[in-house]
């Protein structure tokens, strides 16, 4: 079976804060390790565009009355004959915990304001080649003392994040299963779909095709217009592919 490429776009702003967030503990998640001397720059820069994500973006308030919505959704569930209780009821006290770690997220984040070392660090991440060792011996420094070191230090970092990790990839993971799929077919390569009650559309397509969507919308509509992957061909095709409104 060919593997499907998958686009997600986001139709309000605040699930569009949300997917934001999910890249950048996936980039921080694939580069924790540092396995690769490359790592070291991709954990830091995903890193201080959370935490500068975190400053501008208020998630916290709209994920609490995410999960309290999900945990009256849950409750429901317990009475349905044919739902798992067991596991309903352990997701239940799974989201109160995480409702719990959320809510202590400020105090928490005050952590990395006086850490001197991150503190350095980010200001010269944003300039270009500002992390020379001459600029940031303590960083060089830093990187000659070995991974077991480097990664118990990111542990201790992403700890102030972890409830807020767990909520938001549990949430997500949710909504992604509770996805209503369908396939349909853009005549000339343009597509425009109406949806209710989704906070994103997903669409996957065969590799094969050779093009991608470009995808705009709102909370009430969407369309796409498909784009061949070769810039020098005007797409005027019927592209097949499979819609998930979550």
């Amino acid at each position: 079976m060919t593997n499907m490429i998958t686009f997600e776009y986001p139709l309000n702003e605040k699930m569009r804060s949300y997917l934001r967030f999910e890249f950048l503990f996936v980039q921080i998640n694939k580069s924790k390790s540092f396995n690769h001397e490359s790592d070291t720059t991709v954990f830091f820069k995903a890193l201080f565009e959370l935490l500068e994500l975190s400053e501008r973006c208020d998630i916290r308030h709209d994920l609490i009355k995410d999960l309290r919505a999900l945990s009256e959704q849950m409750k429901l569930w317990l009475k349905v004959d044919e739902a798992d209780h067991n596991a309903v009821s352990s997701l239940l006290v799974e989201i109160e915990g995480l409702i719990v770690g959320v809510l202590a997220m400020p105090k928490q984040l005050r952590y990395f304001k006086t850490n001197r070392f991150l503190t350095s660090l980010k200001q010269r991440f944003c300039i270009p080649s500002g992390c020379c060792n001459f600029d940031l011996p303590q960083f060089h420094f830093w990187l000659a003392e070995g991974q077991e070191k480097q990664c118990k230090d990111a542990d201790i970092w992403l700890t102030h994040f972890e409830a807020l990790q767990k909520a938001l990839l549990l949430y997500l993971k949710i909504k992604r299963s509770q996805g209503v799929s369908s396939l349909q077919t853009a005549v000339n390569g343009f597509y425009q779909g109406e949806v209710e009650s989704s906070c994103f559309v997903t669409i996957e397509l065969d590799p094969s095709l050779a093009v991608y969507p470009m995808i705009s919308g709102h909370k009430d509509r969407y369309s796409v217009r498909f784009m061949s992957s070769d810039i020098e061909h005007h797409l005027a095709e019927n592209i097949e592919f499979k819609q998930i409104c979550c």
